[in-house]
């Protein structure tokens, strides 16, 4: 079967939701733009807030600036239904705090995908070194043929892990659930921001 992959990010709409204090508030919270396990130092009593000055549209996928994936109850429930939750994918739950510091009725997650792909094809991708061979940036994404495995949905770019790919199967499975907030680019294009 064919699948198209993208990059993804939430979406930072002004209108939107936000959380930007994670690193305030979570232990090595770095972990989670490294896809390393981050469950024993974010209890599920961890409290985030939504940020006073961003908009007030709540989504299914919360942005920020801090390439970490905020999620809904019910984009968990797609992700556990493709099998997704447990080696591929942490779910840890929080605890989310509207502008007013009020616990939220919906549960939210943070999905850490754990999976990392090498997958860049170095000389059709535009990016940025921080060293003689380590990724600072990728402004545009292109996989190397054959590099990704037939059961990665969700995955992280090993030469650049703070950059996540989706299949478009799981993509599909999240526009079919009427899931907002994400924004997604095909692998091979511009990336902005």
């Amino acid at each position: 079967m064919f699948f198209v992959y993208y990059t993804l990010k939430p979406l930072l709409d002004p209108r939107a939701a936000q959380i930007v204090e994670l690193p305030d508030k979570v232990e090595r919270y770095f972990y989670l733009t490294k896809g390393r396990p981050v469950a024993p130092y974010l209890p599920p009593t961890t409290e985030l807030s939504l940020y006073e000055r961003a908009g007030d549209m709540l989504t299914d996928f919360i942005g920020n600036p801090d390439c970490v994936l905020y999620i809904s109850e019910r984009a968990q429930q797609v992700l556990a239904a493709r099998g997704l939750v447990g080696e591929a994918v942490e779910l840890l739950p929080f605890v989310l705090l509207d502008k007013r510091g009020r616990k939220m009725r919906e549960p939210y997650f943070i999905a850490n995908p754990l999976r990392s792909v090498p997958c860049v094809d170095r000389e059709r991708s535009k990016y940025r070194l921080d060293g003689p061979d380590e990724m600072g940036d990728i402004r545009m994404l292109h996989v190397r043929d054959g590099s990704i495995p037939d059961d990665a949905q969700l995955f992280r770019v090993a030469e650049f892990p703070e950059m996540m790919v989706l299949r478009s199967d799981l993509l599909e499975a999240f526009q079919q659930a009427g899931l907002t907030g994400l924004a997604v680019h095909p692998t091979g294009t511009e990336i902005p921001g």
